[in-house]
C-alpha cells in the first residue's frame, strides 16, 4: 500500500523498514516511502494502517541511504531496511546494490588500512558497517567451520586471526561479490581463470601488493555474505576488540564525511601521522543518544542542536586512539592533530590538520575529538560500551 499524492512519472523508492520498540519489547513493521526529487520521506504503520510519518523533507538523508540492509535515522527512531516493498524499486536496486564481506588481517590493515577504504570508496563500495575483532580460539573455529578446506589448510589462516585484531567490514556496491573475490585471486593482470570480471586500474594497482592480497578474507557467493555477515554483526557474541582505556582518547569520522567517501583519507591521515588504530566500530546512534553525548555542550555552543543532527543524520566510526610515541599524550597529540573547532580558522592557522581538510563548518567539520583529558574515558566508555 502506498500513501500520499505522487504523480505517477515521480521516482520514490519504498521499503518495508522494522522498528525495535524497547518498551514493549516488540518490532514493529513500516513502510518507508524515499521521495528522490525533493528529498523527503514518508512512513506508514503497517500495523495500524495509518500514516506514521506525512511526507517530510528530510535534508540529512540522501538517497545514497536507501537499500536493503542500512539503517536510518528518521526524528529520533532508527529504521532498519529489510525488503523492497515494491518491484519498481526491486528492479531498480537489487541487481546492482549487493552486500559484501571482507576482513582485513592483522598485519595487512596496520599497514594498508586507509589506502584499502580510499580505494574501496574511489570504485563505489560503500562501507556500511566495520569492527574492529579479536578472535579467540573458539570463535576461529566456529567462524571457519563449513568453509572451504582450501581456507585452512596446515591452520594458516587460523594462525592468521589469532596473531592480532582483525577488521570486519560489510559492504555495499555493484557486483561488489564478484569484485571482491577477483581482487583476491588476481595477480598482475590476470584475476584466475574462473573470473570474467575486469577490475579498474587502482583495484590493480592495490592487489598486486601480495601482503593486501593475503592479508584479507572474503567470501565468494551471496550465500556466504550473508553467513559471515550474520556472525559478525548481528550474532551477540564478544568478538568486538575492547578498547584499552588506557593513554588513548577518542575520536568519531561523522557521518557527512563517511557520506562524502572521505572515511579512507582520514583514517590514511590519522595513521600517516603517528597514531594507533586500538579499537574500532560504526553504529547510527539515536538522536537521544547523540543529545546525551553532547550534553556538556548544551547552552554552550550555539550549534548543539545542529550537531546533535549531524550526528544523528546517518553512521559515524568510532576509534579509540593512542600515540605510537609512549612518551606523548594522545588526547593533547590527537586535539592539535585535528584542529580548532570552526575549518576556516583551521585553515589559516593549522592548515595541515583533519579539520582544515576534510571540514566544511563548525557542524560539519570532519571529525569529533575529546576536549578534555579526563573525559577521554568517559566518551570511550560512552561509545563502545554503554551503546551496546
Amino acid at each position: 500500500m502506498m500513501t500520499g499524492a505522487a504523480p505517477p512519472t515521480e521516482r520514490r523508492l519504498a521499503f518495508v523498514a522494522e522498528w525495535y520498540q524497547a518498551e514493549a519489547a516488540i518490532i514493529r513493521t513500516f513502510l518507508v516511502t524515499y521521495f528522490v526529487a525533493d528529498k523527503a520521506v514518508e512512513v506508514f504503520d503497517q500495523r495500524s494502517k495509518k500514516t506514521f510519518l506525512r511526507r517530510t523533507k528530510i535534508p540529512e538523508l540522501t538517497q545514497r541511504d536507501f537499500f536493503v540492509g542500512s539503517k536510518i535515522n528518521v526524528f529520533g527512531r532508527q529504521f532498519d531496511i529489510v525488503d523492497y516493498a515494491d518491484e519498481s524499486t526491486r528492479s531498480n536496486l537489487a541487481k546492482y546494490r549487493k552486500r559484501g564481506f571482507v576482513l582485513l588481517k592483522s598485519h595487512m590493515w596496520q599497514k594498508h588500512l586507509g589506502k584499502f577504504l580510499k580505494t574501496l570508496i574511489q570504485n563505489k563500495m560503500n562501507i556500511n558497517n566495520g569492527q574492529m575483532v579479536q578472535f579467540t580460539s573458539k570463535m576461529v573455529t566456529q567462524f571457519l567451520s563449513g568453509k572451504p578446506k582450501t581456507e585452512v589448510v596446515s591452520s594458516v589462516l587460523m594462525n592468521e586471526l589469532l596473531a592480532g585484531p582483525a577488521i570486519s567490514l560489510e559492504l555495499i556496491g555493484d557486483n561488489v561479490v564478484e569484485i571482491m573475490s577477483a581482487c583476491v585471486k588476481y595477480k598482475g593482470g590476470d584475476c584466475g581463470s574462473s573470473s570474467s570480471m575486469k577490475l579498474s586500474s587502482s583495484l590493480e594497482q592495490l592487489f598486486e601488493q601480495e601482503d593486501v592480497r593475503y592479508g584479507i578474507y572474503c567470501p565468494e557467493t551471496e550465500e556466504d555474505v550473508a553467513i559471515d555477515l550474520k556472525f559478525f554483526f548481528e550474532e551477540r557474541h564478544s568478538i568486538m576488540k575492547e578498547c584499552l582505556f588506557k593513554g588513548t582518547t577518542l575520536a568519531i569520522i561523522k557521518p557527512h564525511s563517511i557520506k562524502d567517501g572521505l572515511l579512507g583519507d582520514i583514517i590514511d591521515d590519522i595513521l600517516a601521522n603517528g597514531f594507533n588504530v586500538t579499537a574500532m566500530r560504526m553504529i547510527l546512534m539515536a538522536r537521544i543518544n547523540c543529545e546525551e553525548f553532547y550534553e556538556v555542550y548544551r547552552g554552550i555552543l550555539p550549534e548543539y542542536i545542529p550537531m546533535v543532527a549531524q550526528l544523528a543524520s546517518g553512521v559515524c566510526m568510532c576509534l579509540e586512539i593512542a600515540s605510537s610515541d609512549p612518551g606523548k599524550s594522545s588526547h593533547s597529540d590527537f586535539r592539535t592533530f585535528c584542529g580548532p573547532m570552526d575549518p576556516e580558522i583551521a585553515k589559516l592557522l593549522r592548515p595541515h590538520t583533519l579539520r582544515a581538510k576534510f571540514g566544511k563548518s563548525k557542524v560539519l567539520n570532519a571529525i569529533h575529538c575529546t576536549d578534555l583529558p579526563d573525559d577521554t574515558n568517559l566518551e570511550l566508555q560512552y561509545m563502545f560500551k554503554i551503546l551496546d
